[in-house]
């Protein structure tokens, strides 16, 4: 066998192929009141809430409220964020202090790693 191939074998054998990360995975949103019908009821004069998110692949959460509607992302809040704390963290969890006497908004969710995944609650207070 000459040098070359040798050479080229070795080559090849040795060459590792770099890791792509994993994109953001939302795997559940929720909150500390009921889903009904879609709606996370929210009884009225509740002073806060509290809403947990599962997270693969995560490196921050960001946590909007925006008005029910057509095209009202301009109108979006940002009320809060959570970051992962250790590798084995997929939990992120924010208590915002509500700060309205009336809700008929969507919770929209923003799961930051390589790359960002979407999700959204709707939230209604009676």
């Amino acid at each position: 066998m000459s040098v070359m191939k040798i050479f080229l074998s070795l080559a090849l054998l040795t060459y590792v192929q770099p890791i792509k990360p994993s994109a953001p995975e939302i795997v559940s949103i929720s909150s500390n009141f009921p889903v009904i019908e879609n709606w996370v009821e929210i009884p009225k004069g509740t002073k806060n809430i509290t809403f947990n998110v599962q997270a693969n692949n995560t490196e921050t959460v960001l946590f909007w409220l925006i008005p029910t509607g057509t095209e009202n992302w301009n109108q979006r809040k940002l009320i809060g964020y959570d970051l992962k704390t250790d590798e084995q963290d997929n939990s992120f969890t924010l208590t915002w202090n509500i700060n309205k006497s009336y809700l008929h908004d969507h919770l929209y969710v923003q799961a930051i790693g390589e790359g960002i995944e979407n999700g959204t609650l709707n939230l209604q207070m009676e």
